[in-house]
């Protein structure tokens, strides 16, 4: 038992069984996932996003307005831009996506 207390006796204390005081309990998150998809359906889930990802680069790829800033997609991982774009073009371009609601995306610098 976490914590333990002088006048216990023999009879269990539920207010104790519990998730630990105190205690970070990050492996909650991820036991859940692999208890939702299960290590098949988690492969699945990774290559899908991994294919997409690809898919996606080679739309990008075709559209001489933009330029992938690095090649290989990492983990469904697409960083692009605005070839000839500033910063401040690049990041009305995401508003504008963000605000069409049918893609998310996040800025980087």
């Amino acid at each position: 038992m976490y914590l333990q207390h002088e006048y216990q006796s023999s009879t269990p204390d539920y207010r104790h069984w519990q998730i630990p005081l105190g205690r970070r309990f990050r492996s909650l998150k991820l036991w859940f996932v692999f208890r939702s998809f299960g290590l098949d359906g988690l492969r699945k889930y990774i290559r899908k996003h991994i294919h997409l990802a690809e898919y996606f680069i080679a739309l990008i790829s075709r559209d001489t307005r933009f330029e992938i800033v690095f090649p290989a997609p990492q983990l469904g991982l697409v960083c692009f831009r605005l070839k000839n774009g500033s910063n401040a073009l690049n990041k009305r371009l995401l508003d504008a996506l963000r605000n069409d609601k049918r893609i998310y995306l996040v800025p980087a610098e």
